[in-house]
């Protein structure tokens, strides 16, 4: 049997040395969530700011018109604001309607678009202008050579959704890595990141739909490219490995710029 006085002093040591582990169970937690609130902040500052913002509008030739057609009237047409218009005609689509055609309008930013859109109107086409997307769209790798010396190009897309877990700044990290190695190869053609900020998105969580974009220098080094890589790269434009899921199968367009403010 334990003194009395002894046994009190036992019990007093005991509620300090348990005071003891709390504190440091305190401290170890505070240090856990300042290391995740940390790796989280890094984690984000890893994605550079978009370089652009791409406004995406499904279009309808009207009848007694061709794509030519509604080609021409868009490079004779007076555009002022965007930095980039194009005209997306589908070749392997995903149920495109045989008169569909995708505008797609570059801005640097929201703002830009906000105090200089027009829609401007048109004799051969009609677009879907309360459904519009707003995208935000980054480079990927070093490439930057898209429509070298003309103004059409082959551009395969595929639209995903980031997978659970992750983010866009994993995703365009995962991206990068393997661009990087592909142009080190000798890969000529430009991707793009794209991440739907406005705009409908069908049957996806909000602000996990993107879409991984691969421009060709001209359409005949898209397919050189896709050539190279039939044997390995069974995602066709979207790497096996990257965080993403749920991926349409890649669609192929043939792009025509019909403006730049830059040429």
């Amino acid at each position: 049997k334990l003194e009395k006085g002894k046994g009190m002093r036992t019990f007093k040591n005991w509620r300090v040395i348990r005071a003891g582990i709390n504190e440091s169970t305190k401290t170890i937690s505070l240090i856990a969530v300042s290391l995740l609130f940390y790796c989280t902040n890094s984690n984000a500052q890893e994605i550079s700011t978009p370089d652009s913002l791409y406004v995406s509008t499904q279009c309808f030739m009207r009848e007694g018109n061709s794509f030519q057609d509604v080609v021409e009237e868009g490079m004779s047409a007076d555009i002022s604001g965007p930095n980039v218009v194009f005209f997306r005609q589908p070749i392997a689509g995903a149920g495109a309607q045989a008169n569909q055609f995708i505008r797609i309008v570059v801005w640097d930013s929201m703002e830009a678009w906000a105090t200089n859109v027009v829609v401007a109107p048109s004799d051969t086409y009609d677009c879907d202008n309360n459904n519009r997307r707003f995208w935000t769209n980054r480079n990927i790798g070093n490439n930057r050579g898209a429509y070298q010396g003309t103004n059409v190009s082959l551009v395969s897309t595929r639209r995903c959704t980031v997978r659970s877990g992750y983010n866009i700044s994993d995703v365009y990290k995962s991206l990068n890595d393997i661009q990087l190695a592909r142009e080190a190869d000798g890969w000529s053609s430009v991707m793009h990141l794209s991440h739907l900020v406005l705009g409908p998105s069908e049957e996806t969580e909000m602000r996990t739909s993107i879409i991984i974009r691969t421009i060709g220098a001209g359409e005949a080094g898209l397919a050189r490219d896709f050539d190279s890589n039939f044997g390995t790269d069974l995602g066709i434009g979207t790497p096996i490995n990257a965080p993403v899921e749920f991926c349409n199968d890649a669609s192929l367009t043939r792009s025509y710029m019909v403006h730049s403010a830059n040429r």
